[in-house]
């Protein structure tokens, strides 16, 4: 088996020679899962020099289409020789493949995957290909949940809980649990995102799982309780895509980039991503006086911080799709009001992710409403964690919802 391949953005062009059969498949899966692992949607796979291909090498090519298709894309097939075209239709697998046979028709396919809409512009920046699409300003509304104060000394109790009704949660992060009365969720606080109104929960146990509610439209209405907390609601006023120009960029770049795009000191942002190592953190105990006693010692500082934080050493989650929310200023001196209480004083956003499978997922701007739902209700979370800038992000997609400031 031979290859070689060209690429260009979401595109990329293999070309395959020999034989594809049970000797070589497992060289055609690495072949076309490094291809989708580096964003690549549309897989042109140049058939002129293959001569054969087995049931192990339909496998193969159907495995992958499959994936593909639910993230939007599709291997097309060029230039398949009449045998192997045979090999396909006497399998009946001619009706799930695009045959091609032309350069024009491969250029076609390009310049469609390729396009995002007139509106969309280019952003330069150092690390990051950053391409927007801006729609009319719309101005969010930000809301705190509670207090953080007492998490320090780990101090809450069954006063400081905060029912929300979900209805009223469009995008959120804090430190909720799930449950109908204080007994029944009191040991289940964990670090917490809430994405277009459904909920991720990681309790802080310590074989935790994350607990999620799916909230469906029409449905009923469910109390999210939460010690502490923001919201933010709003239209997406910019979305955008982003890619590394090399490797992998920083949360700490994607939060700049953010800021080439919107015109607010203050936003909300949503983003999808394929993590190249996240560097997170989160609760190993539930913070609460009647569980653990008055903590005398803050639990970030000293000998505390082991005991009560789960925090990245190494880079983790690398392939993983990641959903992250929350919120962030340009410039931390001049925020006031409710974004005052929950931006960190030495820092400039506050920002919790929920770690998924290891999936493809469709990077075309006008596809983020429809690829954020597809990715939080289609596929299994793993962890929630609260990001650190250090997090190394892939290529991805972000909302931006402009709150002001």
């Amino acid at each position: 088996m031979d290859d070689s391949y060209s690429s260009q953005e979401t595109v990329e062009r293999l070309l395959l020679r020999g034989r594809i059969d049970s000797i070589t498949a497992r060289e055609i899966e690495t072949l076309f899962r490094d291809s989708i692992m580096a964003g690549k949607r549309l897989i042109v796979a140049d058939m002129t020099d293959v001569n054969y291909v087995s049931s192990a090498g339909l496998r193969i090519f159907i495995s992958f289409q499959k994936e593909l298709k639910k993230a939007g894309g599709e291997i097309c097939l060029f230039n398949a020789a009449a045998p192997v075209y045979s090999i396909f239709e006497i399998s009946g697998f001619t009706n799930i493949f695009r045959f091609i046979s032309s350069e024009d028709e491969v250029s076609g396919l390009t310049e469609d995957a390729l396009k995002n809409g007139q509106e969309t512009r280019d952003i330069p920046t150092d690390r990051i290909s950053l391409r927007a699409l801006s729609k009319a300003r719309h101005q969010g509304r930000l809301w705190v949940m509670g207090s953080e104060e007492k998490l320090l000394r780990a101090d809450y109790g069954e006063t400081d809980v905060q029912a929300v009704r979900a209805s009223d949660l469009q995008f959120a992060t804090g430190l909720a649990a799930l449950g109908s009365t204080y007994e029944d969720y009191k040991g289940y606080f964990g670090e917490t995102a809430v994405i277009d109104g459904n909920i991720f929960v990681y309790p802080a146990l310590k074989r935790s799982a994350v607990d999620f509610i799916i909230h469906t439209e029409g449905g009923r209405d469910t109390a999210y309780h939460f010690l502490y907390g923001f919201s933010f609601h709003g239209k997406f006023s910019h979305v955008a895509s982003f890619e590394p120009k090399d490797g992998f960029f920083t949360l700490d770049d994607l939060i700049d980039s953010s800021f080439l795009v919107a015109s607010s000191n203050i936003v909300g942002i949503t983003a999808i991503f394929e993590s190249k190592g996240i560097f997170g953190m989160r609760l190993k105990k539930t913070p609460l006086r009647e569980t653990h006693g008055k903590e005398e010692k803050d639990i970030f500082s000293g000998d505390s911080f082991p005991e009560w934080i789960d925090y990245s050493i190494e880079p983790e989650d690398i392939y993983n799709l990641v959903v992250m929310t929350g919120i962030a200023v340009k410039e931390r001196s001049s925020v006031t009001g409710e974004a005052k209480k929950i931006i960190p004083e030495q820092g400039r956003y506050h920002i919790h992710g929920v770690v998924f499978d290891k999936k493809p997922f469709n990077k075309l701007i006008d596809n983020f409403p429809y690829e954020l739902r597809r990715v939080i209700t289609k596929m299994e979370p793993q962890r929630v964690l609260h990001l650190l800038g250090k997090t190394r992000i892939g290529p991805g997609l972000m909302g931006i919802v402009e709150l002001g400031g």
